[in-house]
């Protein structure tokens, strides 16, 4: 049988597969299918895209160098991307990752919906079985702010798909309960290091790399998917370093440990094993989310011993308002969490070789959530003004609306989110003003200089770039520089959330 992976791109709390990052469902299931002696073939949803409108429809194709504004919809082009039309008519069953559970904003690139991928696979004059998995089985949205379905309209919809993958084959695919285990995916991880070569940003891709399922506390948020889909299970630091360095051998030389709900639920023993081993292999090492709560000076350190500079603990505050974060049982005060980001700065705010810091706090917001009155934008702002006039640096405040996933205590908690939803903007903006230009300023003056900077796409006469790594800058250039080129840039400007450079040098 001929199975073709289809990439549409996911992002969830505990995990990214946003290029220029492969997450790791697609490698997961590569390694299932190498396992199972299965042809593969691995595309993009940018490929699907481009093969409906310039084959099919027959629209008139721009290369990228060459396009007034970069159309990141078929920015991501694999290898592959002219012969998608003998692809899809050898493939027997079509495996579509996708799912949106953290919906934002992506410089060059575009998530692909199953409501997208059901219009474009409905131009095929044939379709192939279709299976869907990855987070869109549990319900998935482009954007927060209400309530989510359960996808519908596929052939097949499966959970845990690379472990279940050598049944599925035996069984017509039958979907039945089986609980993820690490002990299941281990060798599937290092089968599936090959699928790298074939990612649309290789050989610069991040690798995502899961060192955790599930969440460590007894009583969730309300809005978390996490201990739905899981049990909560650390991963074994052997095997995470066994992934790595199998990763590595296939090219890949840029990591983050970012698919956990908080990294420092692990000892500092085992972190500092994980970080020194990990770093062997990597010119890029970044970690991602941490609870507040866990954050303690030995660990802070480790991190910014071992790992890179541009690096960035994503706290889950979600709210500062105290009443908010009592009925969504969120995982943190505001006074845990303002003293983690002093113990962060105290160690991380030193500034490393490719001139950003080495280790940073990053805030999450949501609106919408349980409880929420105009009060809650109050507190927020008076801790986001505390920590900013105690000259404190936040790398980045991600704002977001809170979307609803059946499962969860808020599902169908509509009031604060039809309520509120009018002054959202507003409270956004008054943070992007007050708070995160601010921010910027000190983070990197005008003269800092920045290197190994990447350009990614064009605006008109301005191309954006942006250094590899968790939650990177994004710097505008007011000219048009080759696209997938490395430069050292020197700020001039400060923008609301990002800032302007020149080249220099």
């Amino acid at each position: 049988m001929q199975f073709t992976i289809l990439d549409c791109y996911t992002d969830e709390p505990s995990g990214l597969g946003v290029p220029p990052y492969l997450g790791t469902y697609p490698r997961y299931i590569t390694g299932a299918l190498v396992q199972a002696k299965q042809k593969y073939q691995y595309i993009t949803i940018d490929d699907l895209r481009f093969y409906v409108k310039h084959i099919i429809e027959g629209k008139k194709k721009v290369h990228k160098e060459k396009q007034i504004k970069t159309d990141i919809k078929t920015y991501n082009l694999t290898k592959h991307n002219k012969n998608i039309r003998q692809i899809l008519e050898k493939t027997n069953y079509l495996i579509i990752i996708a799912g949106e559970h953290t919906p934002g904003k992506y410089l060059s690139a575009i998530p692909g919906t199953t409501t997208e991928v059901k219009a474009l696979l409905s131009k095929l004059q044939t379709v192939p079985k279709t299976i869907l998995t990855g987070p869109a089985v549990y319900g998935s949205g482009l954007y927060g702010g209400g309530k989510t379905k359960i996808e519908t309209g596929f052939d097949y919809s499966i959970a845990n798909l690379a472990i279940k993958l050598k049944t599925l084959l035996k069984n017509d695919f039958q979907d039945y309960e089986e609980a993820f285990d690490y002990k299941k995916i281990q060798k599937l991880s290092i089968l599936g290091a090959e699928l790298i070569n074939l990612h649309p940003s290789y050989p610069n891709a991040m690798l995502e790399i899961e060192t955790a399922i599930g969440c460590s506390r007894k009583n969730h948020c309300s809005f978390c998917l996490e201990p739905v889909k899981h049990r909560f299970e650390l991963r074994d630091t052997k095997d995470i370093i066994a992934e790595i360095k199998a990763l590595s051998k296939h090219g890949a030389k840029n990591f983050r440990l970012g698919k956990q709900s908080d990294f420092f639920s692990r000892s500092e023993k085992d972190i500092e094993k994980l970080l020194k081993n990990a770093a062997k292999y990597s010119e890029i090492l970044h970690i991602d989310n941490i609870n507040p709560a866990n954050v303690t000076e030995n660990k802070v350190k480790l991190v910014v011993k071992y790992c890179t500079e541009g690096n960035i603990a994503a706290l889950g505050q979600e709210s500062f308002d105290k009443a908010v974060i009592k009925a969504n049982n969120l995982n943190s005060d505001p006074e845990t969490t303002y003293k983690a980001i002093k113990i962060i700065n105290k160690y991380g705010v030193v500034k490393g070789e490719n001139g950003m810091s080495k280790f940073l706090p990053g805030i999450n917001l949501l609106f919408g959530l349980i409880g929420e009155t105009k009060d809650t934008h109050k507190e927020n702002m008076k801790w986001l003004t505390k920590i900013l006039d105690n000259n404190l640096l936040l790398r980045r405040i991600n704002i977001r609306q809170v979307a609803q996933f059946p499962q969860t205590k808020i599902f169908g908690e509509n009031k604060a989110i039809r309520k509120n939803k009018k002054y959202y903007w507003k409270w956004r903006n008054e943070i992007r003003q007050n708070i995160d230009v601010q921010m910027l300023k000190r983070l990197v003056p005008t003269g800092t200089i920045l290197v190994q900077v990447q350009t990614e796409i064009y605006d008109g006469n301005t191309t954006f770039t942006r250094q590899l790594g968790t939650y990177p800058l994004v710097i505008g250039i007011k000219e048009r520089l080759p696209l997938n080129k490395f430069y050292k840039i020197k700020i001039t400007k400060h923008m609301l959330r990002s800032v302007t450079g020149e080249v220099v040098n």
